[in-house]
């Protein structure tokens, strides 16, 4: 269990990542890239040091690299969606709109696993959407287009999560026991190449000027994508699921104390008491029972 709060811990700084390279003229496609480059390449010579003979990636059945291409492709929209939310809503709600995703996967186990939640779901999806709409409603019109635009992409980027994480999960099945590393390295590398044309047709550069934006880019990778990703992996494995929901709840949590510490965004009463319903919500709808 601790491995899992430790790597929700790390991961909650990813959007400060992203916020703090932007006056430097990274963009929200340039710092997703290097989030799965470097990330990927540490990912990488992991497996190199890895004993275990599934946590190489040669060793992956091709029924696996097909689920890790599909992985790929919705964690690619996923980041996509989500840095262009924090650069318009900021950090903290940017994190929260994504793990909506939790209600996502609540449907897709309904109508495709025949799961039947209870009273508790159903009460957690009434909540999260009050919270949502006070935090959305009091802004919506003064706050202008880009505050808007940054709800719509949060709320997609949980959709792209949702559909990240259902074939992660088949991914690691189908490659049995003991190939997470396998199977996070060949996501991260695939999603790193699939976000190399969204990055040169619109114009920017995937090169690194040295000084801040290399170290705040290559502590983005490490830390998220590499010993982030790690630590969630190997907590989910040792933890049980309605638990492990509820921890990964400290990624918004944090985020949302690091948008409102480190850049000293501005928050209303309603807009605070709208979070606090939203991730009790999203806490209820992580349990099973």
């Amino acid at each position: 269990m601790m491995h899992l709060i430790l790597g929700a811990a790390i991961i909650s700084f990813s959007p400060v990542f992203v916020k703090l390279s932007a006056p430097y003229g990274i963009t929200g496609d340039a710092a997703a890239f290097h989030r799965v480059f470097i990330g990927g390449v540490c990912l990488f010579l992991a497996t190199l040091a890895s004993r275990e003979p599934r946590s190489k990636v040669w060793n992956m059945p091709r029924s696996g690299l097909g689920w890790s291409l599909a992985c790929a492709g919705f964690f690619t929209l996923d980041l996509l969606t989500w840095h262009l939310s924090i650069l318009y809503a900021g950090p903290g709600l940017a994190t929260l709109f994504a793990n909506f995703q939790v209600f996502l996967l609540a449907a897709w186990g309904i109508m495709f696993l025949r799961e039947k939640p209870g009273l508790r779901f159903f009460a957690g999806i009434a909540l999260a959407m009050g919270g949502l709409f006070a935090i959305v409603a009091p802004a919506w019109a003064s706050a202008g287009a880009n505050f808007q635009l940054g709800v719509i992409f949060g709320l997609l980027s949980g959709v792209f999560y949702a559909g990240f994480l259902l074939t992660l999960n088949r991914s690691l099945a189908v490659c049995g026991e003991g190939s997470q590393l396998a199977c996070m390295t060949a996501n991260s590398l695939m999603t790193a190449a699939l976000l190399v044309p969204f990055v040169l047709l619109r114009g920017e550069t995937l090169a690194l000027s040295l000084g801040m934006p290399l170290l705040l880019m290559a502590g983005y990778g490490v830390t998220s994508q590499f010993i982030g990703w790690v630590l969630i992996s190997r907590g989910l494995r040792d933890t049980r699921t309605s638990l492990a929901g509820l921890i990964l709840l400290l990624q918004p949590v944090l985020a949302y104390v690091w948008d409102l510490t480190i850049f000293s965004r501005p928050a209303g009463l309603a807009e605070l008491l709208g979070v606090a319903a939203t991730l009790a919500g999203i806490g209820l709808g992580a349990r099973r029972r």
